[in-house]
This record gives structure tokens, sequence and C-alpha cells, in this order.
């Protein structure tokens, strides 16, 4: 805990101390602004790009974002509006108003559903998803994290996945699942190196030296420490020294190397010094003084605390300071005033006016500063209220939608259900009445249909009970290692029958040794869904291939058909029971969709991701990934 503290306070004390770095002023980038009237809005832009991280000038790069957002909803520019609204966003993240923050990121999303653009899509997910590690709902924060790594991978954005990866990490590594942190590390990294991305393979480096002093690897986290102590000193980056160093002096402290960690904090704390990195002045004081109180010396134990404690008043004094001081300017003019007019004014009678005037002044004050406080008591009441019944007009639409979903996703499913019960309750009435009236032909093909609707309804039954399952979460995941070609053989082998009745063949493309880590009858029920659902839209005599090969350090299994195809508007619907749709196939085949919605629970409970991609025309492939662990044994 002390050590994430103090990363926390590092990284608050760099964007502090840039803030105050600034020689820019505010009059004069306003004059830029003025000069440039026929570039102004890609200066709005830049000005904003350039200071958005900086507290300092944040109500300056506002008003530059709004006016550039005018701007561009007057000249229609749907794109560059997505982007400014995700500007907006982070600039309300930076000043902690995460409800502004969080309303911009969806505006963004909300008008990419006109003008789709995946990468943008991706980063408003990031962000959404950093919004929720902030509120410390780390589930909900990884789920906007999955999103957008997979629309970055949808999308080849190499620079995207990597801060994907690195989100991905920090949510595994918030809700304690290690190697799944450990993991999504290691693939940030390999990408910020192919990329020779510097910055952030030192932001991995330290998240990696993080979660090795979380599991007390010190021996790796100082390994990591010291990989980004390298590449700050390549750039030389003297705060970023002096950060690593104190990281560096940390572990070393929790080791009792008291000597190797004394070095490493007063190496920082001159940088910090040289730099004028007061802050950072500060959180060294606090560990030199647990230093010194660990090696018995609590003199200095105490002087430090001491600095400790006056560098933090300050800090969260100053604004009271400039306060204090404006008022005694104030004061002090008011003062002379007063003096003068004394020496003007001979008679008592102008005296005792002017007393009574500054008496009335005082009762004045006081009534404006108690009106001004109970009118921001008010608007505090007012806000909470109104944000109450936002959200509860908000969670009272949500339940209405999803349950008009719920009716109409079980008005398929009674539906279908009758389908094949229907066949039944017509074919044995119909055999019971007039059996010796059919030939040996006529009650083969009866058969044949009968056995066609009782495996139909059988296999409908099934799925609703999985769901069922698995939206009480009565299912458990019981992950073993196994041969995935083995159960995709099986699934083969039960789909044979309805192969043959359309003339199709299968072609399988797996390793025979590839062996996976996963739930074994969760996989082969999403395998034999996307199989079945391939067969289903596949026409006769085509050929469906199912592939399934190591990616990276991911497992991805491929299902690909020449079906009939699905337009873009469908495919982000097939995974949702909410919008789930269904449509008959190419033999007139029914069915609910449920098969599709199980194997997005049933992958997502393996930690895995699963997407469609299709033309209409031209076939369908279906993909889902598992991560990766390599087998210690035989399977």
């Amino acid at each position: 805990m002390k050590h994430k503290k103090v990363i926390s306070l590092c990284l608050f004390l760099f964007v502090f101390a840039s803030a105050y770095s600034q020689t820019v002023k505010l009059d004069s980038l306003k004059s830029v602004l003025d000069e440039h009237k026929n570039n102004r809005l890609d200066l709005l832009i830049d000005f904003a790009d350039q200071y958005l991280d900086s507290v300092h000038y944040h109500d300056f790069v506002f008003s530059c974002l709004q006016e550039a957002l005018d701007s561009a909803i007057h000249q229609g520019k749907d794109s560059l509006e997505v982007d400014l609204h995700n500007y907006m966003g982070l600039a309300n993240y930076n000043v902690g108003d995460f409800e502004s923050a969080t309303d911009n990121f969806y505006k963004g999303l909300n008008l990419l559903n006109k003008t789709p653009n995946i990468r943008q899509e991706a980063k408003l997910y990031n962000n959404l998803g950093m919004i929720f590690d902030e509120l410390e709902d780390y589930n909900r924060a990884l789920e906007f994290y999955r999103e957008s790594y997979r629309l970055d991978s949808l999308s080849s954005n190499e620079e995207g996945l990597i801060g994907s990866y690195l989100n991905l990490g920090i949510g595994y590594q918030n809700l304690k699942l290690y190697d799944l942190a450990r993991s999504n590390y290691e693939n940030a990294y390999q990408l910020a190196e192919k990329l020779n991305d510097s910055l952030s393979m030192i932001h991995v480096l330290n998240n990696q030296g993080t979660l090795a002093y979380d599991l007390k690897k010190y021996e790796e986290s100082l390994d990591r420490y010291n990989q980004a102590l390298n590449l700050y000193e390549k750039a030389r980056d003297l705060g970023g020294i002096a950060f690593a160093k104190n990281n560096i002096g940390l572990v070393y402290l929790d080791q009792k190397q008291y000597p190797t960690a004394l070095k490493n904090f007063s190496e920082a704390l001159k940088i910090a010094n040289d730099q004028d990195l007061y802050a950072f002045q500060g959180d060294i004081f606090g560990n030199l003084s647990i230093y010194y109180e660990e090696v018995g010396d609590y003199k200095n134990a105490f002087e430090y605390y001491d600095k400790y404690n006056e560098v933090y008043d300050s800090l969260n004094t100053e604004r009271q300071d400039q306060m204090i001081r404006k008022l005694e300017a104030q004061y002090r003019a008011e003062k002379k005033q007063r003096e003068i007019l004394e020496l003007q004014q001979e008679n008592s009678l102008q005296k005792e006016l002017l007393s009574s005037t500054k008496n009335r002044q005082v009762y004045l004050y006081v009534i404006i500063v108690l009106v001004i406080f109970f009118l921001l008591v008010l608007f505090v009441l007012l806000r909470k209220e109104k944000q109450l019944a936002r959200e509860l007009q908000e969670k009272t639409r949500e339940l209405k939608k999803l349950n008009v979903a719920k009716d109409r996703f079980f008005s398929i499913i009674a539906h279908d259900l009758k389908n094949p019960f229907n066949a039944l309750v017509s074919y044995t009435s119909l055999l019971r009445s007039e059996f010796d009236s059919f030939s040996k032909e006529e009650l083969s093909q009866i058969i044949t249909d009968l056995n066609d609707a009782t495996e139909q309804g059988f296999a409908l039954l099934e799925n609703l009970l999985y769901w069922t399952r698995a939206q009480t979460n009565r299912i458990k995941v019981y992950k073993t290692f196994f041969n995935l070609k083995r159960i995709v053989d099986n699934v083969v082998s039960l789909a044979t029958p309805n192969l043959a009745a359309k003339s199709q063949t299968v072609e399988v493309a797996i390793d025979d040794e590839l062996v996976v880590f996963a739930d074994k009858d969760m996989i082969a029920t999403v395998i034999r869904n996307l199989v079945f659902n391939s067969i289903k839209f596949s026409y006769s005599n085509s050929v469906i291939r199912i592939e399934g090969r190591k990616i990276g350090h991911s497992i991805q299994v491929s299902v690909i058909d020449q079906g009939v195809g699905i337009d873009a508007e469908k495919q982000h619907k097939f995974f949702n029971y909410e919008e789930n749709t269904t449509s008959a196939g190419t033999a007139g085949e029914t069915g609910s969709g449920l098969g599709l919605v199980i194997c997005r629970e049933f992958v997502e409970k393996n930690d895995g991701l699963i997407w469609v991609e299709s033309e209409p025309g031209k076939g369908a492939t279906f993909r889902f990934t598992i991560p990766y662990i390599e087998s210690t044994q035989n399977t």
C-alpha cells in the first residue's frame, strides 16, 4: 500500500510542476487566436491538445474546445465533432468532473451510430473505462477496456492496442488477477518495443514493477524499475529519473537494504531540489522519515516527518494563503484611504459618519456572506436532488428497455418452441387415425420429419437451459487442459446427419497437438452452436472450414462458411438477447438466435472475446479467442 500511494503522489507531482512551469500567458494565446482568423479552428484544437493535461489552463482549454465544437457542428464535420467530445471528456476527467466527462464520451458514441469509426469508438470505450477505474468500479471498467481491445483488434490498430493491453493489465491487477495482468503487460511491452514507443515502454515497465512489488517479487520489481530508469536517462528526463530512483529506494527499503535505499532516496531528493519539484520533495521526505524510523535514528525521522508535513501543509493551504494575501492588500489600501480622509475631515460629525458607514459595510458584508453561503447550500442540495432524479429516470428507462427486450425474446422462444411440437402433434395424430393408409415410403418420411422436429426442440430446450443457468450464475467454470481438435472432431461427428442432408462438407485445420486451458464443456457448446449455425445458413454442396491456432498469447478458433452472409447493421446484435433477431436458414430451418447469445456468455466466462466478420452474399466468419496457457502435462 505504501508503494502505490507513493506512485500516485508522484504522478500528481509532475502534473502540478508542469502546470506552474508554463511560461506562455493566456493573454498571449488569445491574441494568437485573434491574429489567425483563417486557420482559427486548427489553432483551437492545437492549443487544446497542447494544454489538455494542465489543470491550470482548464478553463482556457474548455473554451477552445467549445468554440471548435460549435464550428464543427456548423460545418457538418461529424468525425471532428466526435474527436472534440472526446477531448472535452478528457478535460473534465483531468479536473475530476466525471459526470460531465461521461456525458461527453457517450455523446461521441451516439454520433458514431451515424458515421461509424472503429478507432474513435475504441478510444471512447477506453476513456469510459478510465472513469470507472477512478470510481473503483473495476469490473465495469474492465468491460469497457475489453470492448476497446476488441475494436482495436478489429481495426489492427497497434498503437491503440498498446493502451488496450496496458489498461486491461491495470484492470486485472486491480481485481488481483495477477497472471492475466502480467500477460497483458507483456503484450503491451512487445508492441511498444516493436513501434519504438519509449514513453509507452516506460509506462509498462512502471506497472510491471508495481505488479512485482504487489507479489513481493522484489528482484523482478527492481529489474523493471531499473529498465524504466535507463529509458528516463536516455530521454534526459530528470523528473522521471527522480521518480524511478524513489521507487527503487522503496523496494530496497522493504528488503531492509538500508544503505542502498538511502542512496536512491538521496539522489532522488537532489534532483527534486535542483528541479524545484516541491511536492515531490515532500514525498521523498516522507520516505526518508520511514527509513530513519526503521534504522532507529528517531531524531532524523522526526525532522523529515516535520519537513514532509510542512510541504503538504503548504500545498494544501496555498490557495488559502493567496486569498489571505489578497485580503491583506485590500485591507491596507482601505486603511490608507481612511487615513487620508481623516486628515482632510476635521470635525467629529464626519468621523462619526465614517464610523457608521464602516459598521454598515461590515453588516452588509456579513449579510452578503451569509446569503452566498445559503445559496451555495441550496445549490448543492438542488444539484444532488436533480442528479438523483436523473439517475432514477435513467434506471427506469433501462428497466423498461430490458423488460421490452425480455418480452420480445421470450415471445421468439415461445414461437420457435411451438414449431417442433406442432409437427409432433400433427404427425402423431395423423398416424393414430390413418396409420394403415400410409405406404412404407410415406411412413419413413414421416419418421424422418418427426426426428428432425424432436432434435430441433431438444436443441432449443438445451440452449434455453444453458442460458437460464448462466443468467442465474448457476454455471461454474471448471478449467482443464484438453486437446482442441478432439472436441472439434466430436462436434463434426455429431453434425454429420445435418451435413449430409444438405450435401455439405467440413474442413478442419487444427494442429493435432494444440492444447487449450478452458472449460471443456463450455468450449464444446460454443463450437457446436457455431457449426450448426453455419450449416443452417450455408447453401447445399458448400464447404464449412474450422480453424484453430495460437496467435500471440491467445488461441483463436474460426468457423468459416460460404452462406448468405450478414449485413453490418445486424452483426452487432447477434450476441445480445435484447437486440437479437432470427431468420430462416437456406433450407427453411428455424431458430431462436439463443445459441449465439450462449456463445458470448461462455466465451466471456473463459476470459475470451467473440465476434463476427461478414458481408451479404459472401459468407460469414465467426471467431472467438481464449487466453493461451502452456500445458505442463500430456493431454
